[in-house]
């Protein structure tokens, strides 16, 4: 058998991950795909391949961050190149119909409003769904197309730096807004407010961070509207939103905003923060009038000084919370337990109390020595279907424990003591907090203590 002396072919094997899959893509998708990152790094991507040049035109969103395009360049002074950037890409764009235009003017740079405006007038001309504004001008008026979108479903305004004073057009219709944020703006005058909320009928989420509302007082009529939040802001409103579901509200003695619901109002879920060492005076009785009115409420939850405003009540203006099953409370001290022990004997269908500052808040009470207190003698017996009790920023202080006691005797349905360790906690004092808990006396059959 003669072999022949030509060399065989053999076959090239290839690394199949060294393959560009993506490339093989369709362009759409790989429009869809770039949608996720922001427009300068899909930008970037131009760079790879003549394949890829144009393919960051078609995303279905768009955003552009100044501080996030200068420091890329490394760009230290004032100048025009992230107008030009924008409208650039603005001006390449192929893609009709967006989902979302983001526009973040973090630097104190005095950017042509007539560039600003004719940004926003080409988002809501491609039909954007979700708008998001972080604006550094303090005075202007959004352009009608804003508040006349049949599409907008999300809208969210940011000042960065000043307070923007904000005045609705005469025309005011936005009947696909779903979601609405606004921090650091002003309403100018009481028709804006009126305009602006009558044409959002079926908005379903508030937000309204370090707003202020120039009318002294003014009613809306929020039909549609399920969760509100009012942190930090000043005037005076008064709602009617029969859906409403979830409140929060946050205070404090400079920044106040006086919520009145109408009777139609009944949110299962009320959260309410009052940031203030004063308890006396219109606004603590405010508040606490807040709290009193959550009686429909199914989850309670009280931040920072708010649970000390109880104090203030006299027993025959503590109402019964007959529905709730959630109770969160910060900075407990020794007198707001009496009205502890009031929810957990006279809240039928309470089944979690969440303690998110400690059993007891020396910053709120005094020292440990002054509450070394007999819960036994100063505080009622209660008995009540609480099946979960957690404490954060547990530190295993005699006081603690003693408390800790008086909820183990009483709690005959519990079943689980939870207890997050302050971060402190050496491991010889985790050992004896430990024993300690071992030692305590548990009416519940069913109850295990956790330290976490």
């Amino acid at each position: 058998m003669i072999r022949s002396t030509k060399r065989r072919r053999v076959p090239e094997i290839r690394d199949e991950g060294s393959l560009d899959r993506i490339s093989s893509l369709p362009d759409e998708l790989i429009g869809h795909i770039l949608s996720f990152l922001p427009t300068l790094s899909a930008l970037q991507t131009s760079l790879l391949s003549t394949r890829w040049k144009y393919l960051f035109t078609l995303t279905t969103s768009l955003s552009f961050d100044d501080q996030e395009y200068f420091d890329f360049h490394g760009i230290k002074t004032v100048n025009t190149a992230f107008e030009k950037f924008v409208s650039g890409v603005l001006t390449l764009h192929r893609v009709m119909s967006i989902q979302k235009f983001s526009l973040k003017l973090k630097r104190t740079c005095d950017y042509a409003c007539s560039d600003f405006l004719l940004w926003i007038n080409i988002a809501i001309l491609k039909g954007v769904r979700h708008l998001n504004l972080y604006i550094s001008y303090q005075q202007i008026s959004l352009p009608n197309c804003i508040l006349c979108s049949q599409n907008l479903v999300a809208l969210q305004i940011n000042s960065v730096i000043h307070k923007v004073d904000l005045k609705v057009p005469m025309l005011a219709c936005l009947p696909s807004l779903r979601v609405c944020k606004l921090c650091k703006v002003t309403f100018l005058d009481a028709e804006s407010i009126k305009r602006f909320f009558v044409g959002c009928p079926q908005l379903k989420e508030l937000i309204l961070l370090h707003c202020q509302l120039a009318a002294d007082h003014f009613q809306i009529s929020a039909l549609a509207l399920e969760k509100l939040t009012v942190y930090l802001c000043r005037g005076h409103m008064e709602i009617d939103a029969p859906n409403l579901a979830s409140l929060s509200y946050l205070c404090t003695c400079s920044d106040v905003m006086t919520l009145l619901l109408k009777k139609s109002c009944s949110p299962s879920t009320v959260h309410v923060g009052f940031h203030s060492y004063e308890f006396h005076g219109p606004l603590s009785q405010y508040v606490l009038n807040l709290i009193i009115g959550a009686q429909n409420a199914r989850e309670l939850i009280l931040t920072l000084n708010a649970p000390k405003l109880l104090i203030r009540l006299d027993d025959n203006q503590i109402p019964t919370y007959s529905k709730l099953e959630s109770l969160h409370l910060d900075f407990c001290c020794k007198d707001t337990w009496k009205y502890v022990t009031f929810w957990l004997a006279n809240s039928p269908q309470l089944e979690t109390i969440v303690f998110n500052m400690g059993l007891l808040h020396a910053a709120t009470c005094g020292t440990e020595q002054e509450h070394k207190w007999r819960t036994s003698m100063e505080l009622a017996p209660f008995s009540s279907n609480v099946k979960i009790i957690e404490v954060h920023q547990f530190k295993g202080g005699k006081t603690e424990l003693l408390l800790l006691n008086y909820l183990l005797e009483n709690a005959r349905a519990l079943k689980r003591l939870i207890l997050f360790k302050y971060g402190s906690m050496t491991i010889e004092e985790e050992l004896q907090v430990s024993k300690e808990l071992l030692m305590l006396p548990k009416t519940s059959t069913h109850c295990t203590i956790e330290l976490k």
